[in-house]
């Protein structure tokens, strides 16, 4: 009965694994424990982050490279390494940020100052050394100069998004606009100086991410395609054998990954060129 059993899940297995061949090619994995967050550089390098907040990264064909362990450990609610030259994480457990340089060298780090953010929920990286931060205790929005350690702009968002329980679950600058990902309503687009512009028909519960004009994310066993500025959407099956809750997209390659694994495919063997 046990050898039945055994070959039961072999075939089970096998079947999968001709799904991805046939679909997508089969992927490179990494298998990493405890994932908690993931990112994607603009050189192809694969930034990952367990439970306690230190980072490893990961070259192009999922080798191990680096990784960095902060001083206090804590969980991390962003992580951000699509910058050209910059790292950026955020922790709202321990209320600090830390920049580092694509060799995961600190540049900038400290907590954030709470004479002028009392509770940051949710914090990413800007232009011209700006951190934009959501402070939950006054419902703002503020941009926060790290560098002179100053708030050159407050916004009150209770006024700028009417009705909104401003539950923010993340928070991305991206080609200069500021995407707020609310809970169970959608993702609102800003610009560059906090003003409201749309509001966009995606409820994502990945971390917001994105390729050229395009919103990508998840949903019931689809990868989703929303052009941001034409609200346009198409979808795709993403390949059979693997239970994703997540998706990173770059110029050669397609990152799914759950709480214990990445699988990495060669983008060019999918149909995700056709969109493009």
């Amino acid at each position: 009965m046990k050898s039945i059993l055994l070959i039961l899940i072999f075939i089970s297995q096998s079947l999968q694994l001709l799904g991805q061949v046939e679909d997508w090619g089969i992927p490179k994995i990494i298998d990493f424990p405890r994932l908690d967050k993931i990112s994607l550089d603009n050189q192809g390098f694969l930034f990952l982050a367990d439970l306690e907040g230190n980072l490893y990264q990961y070259g192009k064909d999922g080798g191990f490279l680096n990784n960095f362990s902060p001083p206090r450990q804590g969980s991390l609610s962003q992580l951000e390494a699509f910058w050209t030259v910059n790292i950026f994480t955020f922790s709202a457990d321990l209320q600090e940020y830390r920049i580092l340089d694509r060799f995961m060298n600190p540049v900038s780090e400290n907590r954030i100052p709470m004479d002028l953010i009392n509770l940051a929920k949710a914090a990413t990286l800007g232009n011209n050394n700006i951190i934009w931060v959501f402070d939950e205790t006054d419902l703002s929005l503020k941009q926060f100069d790290y560098r002179r350690n100053r708030i050159i702009q407050n916004q009150p968002l209770n006024l700028i998004i009417d009705r909104s329980s401003l539950d923010i679950v993340d928070i991305k600058e991206y080609q200069n606009l500021l995407f707020l990902n609310i809970r169970n309503e959608g993702v609102f687009i800003l610009d560059n100086q906090g003003n409201f512009i749309k509001k966009l028909n995606a409820k994502p519960t990945q971390k917001l991410g994105f390729w050229k004009g395009y919103l990508i994310y998840l949903e019931e066993e689809k990868i989703v395609f929303l052009n941001f500025q034409s609200e346009k959407v198409e979808s795709i099956k993403f390949p059979s054998g693997i239970k994703a809750k997540g998706i990173l997209v770059n110029q050669h390659q397609v990152y799914f990954y759950d709480s214990n694994q990445v699988w990495i495919f060669d983008k060019s063997k999918t149909t995700i060129e056709d969109i493009f």
